[in-house]
């Protein structure tokens, strides 16, 4: 079982997006996508806090996932996340614009 929880705040509106996403009860395709996300990110070795001072109209990132016995937290910043996990910030970014219709929250 996997499960992600996901909030970004902060940007010019300062409005906050979150999405929470069971990827068991995802289409397979996007379950195996997000995975691979995780995995290539190497997530959970990422350090759990990231955050330095921000710049203004900066969004910041609160990633959470339950994997098994595994659960790891990341909080980051557009300037502080790895490059290794932006294509998972902008893969659930996406996801959480759409209101993330197709998943129910967990």
């Amino acid at each position: 079982m996997v499960k992600v929880n996901f909030i970004r705040t902060g940007g010019f509106m300062g409005r906050q997006m979150k999405c929470s996403l069971d990827l068991n009860e995802m289409p397979e395709d996007e379950s195996q996508e997000l995975q691979r996300m995780v995995l290539e990110s190497n997530f959970f070795n990422i350090p759990q806090n990231l955050i330095e001072p921000t710049k203004h109209d900066e969004y910041e990132y609160t990633i959470t996932v339950e994997s098994g016995n595994s659960h790891h937290t990341v909080h980051t910043s557009d300037t502080s996340a790895p490059e290794s996990l932006r294509p998972l910030l902008e893969k659930l970014s996406t996801l959480a614009k759409e209101g993330n219709s197709r998943s129910p929250a967990v």
